[in-house]
């Protein structure tokens, strides 16, 4: 069901549907001494300090995410303007990866009948509407995810939609977009970097596959990977989360008997 908030008196609807249903990025990357130990290795001219204080988070494990969260958006941001897609690195030969898509016909006449599409020109994108998706792989029939953009990389996505040019699908695989994340994070080796976002890509495949959603917000904004359900998708994902929280009590149970 739709979210709503009162604003000036008045009832804003700020989601389709219930986002306390999805996990966070804490959630699928939680806190973990080891692995920030592991991979979190100072550059030799690194300064002095904790490297956690150099990059201005409260702890190792909330830098791993911000690390991830910044690879995330520089490939988000390629997708958004139409440069390629992305091939989510997997151990298996699945091949998930980000893309851009198109919003089912159905929604796309349901938008314009709220005028909620007025900022496309949708004689430049012949009457569809470009939507960033995730697809779980080759080896599973489950629908596509949708991908909820901030409002920074969705002004990317317009403007390339309305400039009538296509959305390319040349394949970008993870080392094309490691040197941004090199120059950002330069005090970290960058031979740690790269499997560190491997485990990252690894663990949000994981919840993805189960059925869950996950939720990402930062100072830019909010990235929502969500299921497309329409009206069945709060019943759906309840179920998710009753099955994810009675695996948790299953498992914490195991462990003290």
């Amino acid at each position: 069901m739709p979210r709503y908030i009162i604003k000036d008196g008045k009832k804003k609807k700020v989601a389709e549907y219930d986002t306390s249903l999805m996990l966070t990025l804490r959630d699928v990357l939680p806190n973990d001494a080891d692995l920030a130990k592991k991979f979190l290795v100072k550059s030799k001219d690194a300064p002095k300090g904790k490297i956690r204080d150099l990059y201005g988070t409260q702890d190792n494990s909330a830098l791993v995410r911000k690390m991830f969260v910044s690879l995330l958006k520089v490939i988000l941001t390629e997708i958004a303007m139409g440069y390629g897609q992305f091939i989510v690195p997997t151990t298996g030969n699945s091949y998930p990866s980000i893309y851009m898509g198109w919003l089912d016909e159905g929604v796309t006449k349901s938008k314009r009948k709220q005028n909620r599409l007025s900022h496309f020109d949708l004689m430049q994108t012949d009457y569809k509407v470009p939507y960033v998706k995730y697809s779980l792989g080759s080896r599973t029939n489950r629908q596509h995810l949708n991908i909820y953009l901030n409002k920074k990389l969705y002004a990317h996505l317009i403007e390339r939609a309305n400039s009538g040019q296509p959305f390319s699908k040349a394949p970008r695989d993870i080392d094309y977009f490691l040197p941004y994340l090199y120059e950002e994070f330069s005090y970290i080796k960058e031979d740690k970097i790269r499997p560190l976002m491997l485990h990252c890509f690894s663990r949000l495949q994981w919840h993805l596959r189960r059925g869950e959603e996950v939720r990402i917000i930062d100072g830019d904004g909010e990235i929502r990977f969500f299921r497309p359900l329409g009206k069945i998708h709060d019943e759906v994902m309840t179920q998710v989360m009753r099955t994810r929280l009675t695996r948790e009590r299953n498992k914490k149970n195991e462990s003290i008997s």
